[in-house]
This record gives structure tokens, sequence and C-alpha cells, in this order.
């Protein structure tokens, strides 16, 4: 009996967590804030060379963080070579 119930909710565990992991940070963000994309304004022009980051919203603001990383991440040149 144990095993009949395992084979029915077993696809559907398996199928869950396939689409927990696609999930991450490489994710277009729907939702851009103020502070995100200051962050992410500013992770960008870090990715191309010119270190910028406000300490205190990098700290403190987790949108601005995030978009930081996002900048940086998404316009480094080194990502983007064929």
């Amino acid at each position: 009996m144990r095993g009949r119930r395992f084979l029915k909710t077993a696809p559907v565990i398996l199928a869950a967590a396939i689409l927990v992991g696609c999930g991450g940070t490489t994710a277009n963000p729907m939702i851009k804030s103020a502070d995100f994309q200051a962050g992410e304004a500013d992770g960008c022009a870090t990715a191309k060379g010119e270190y910028t980051k406000n300490s205190d919203l990098f700290r403190t603001d987790p949108d601005y963080e995030k978009g930081w990383f996002w900048g940086r991440k998404n316009c480094n040149p080194a990502f983007h070579q064929k």
C-alpha cells in the first residue's frame, strides 16, 4: 500500500522540486523599485570598471542590494561574450 502511495506522490514532488529549482537571480525582476533601479545602475557602472556603490543603502536596503548585484552581473561584458 505504501508503494502505491509513493508512486502517486513522487511525480508531484519531483515536479515541484524542479519548478522551485528553476527560480534564481537570473530571472528578470518584474517590479523594480526606485532603490532597485539605483542599485542596478551602480552595479552596472561597477561591472563596466567604475566601482560605484552606496554602502549605506547596500547594508540597509534589500532592494538596492539586489539591484546592485543584478546590475553588476547583467552589465558585465564577461557574461555576454560569445
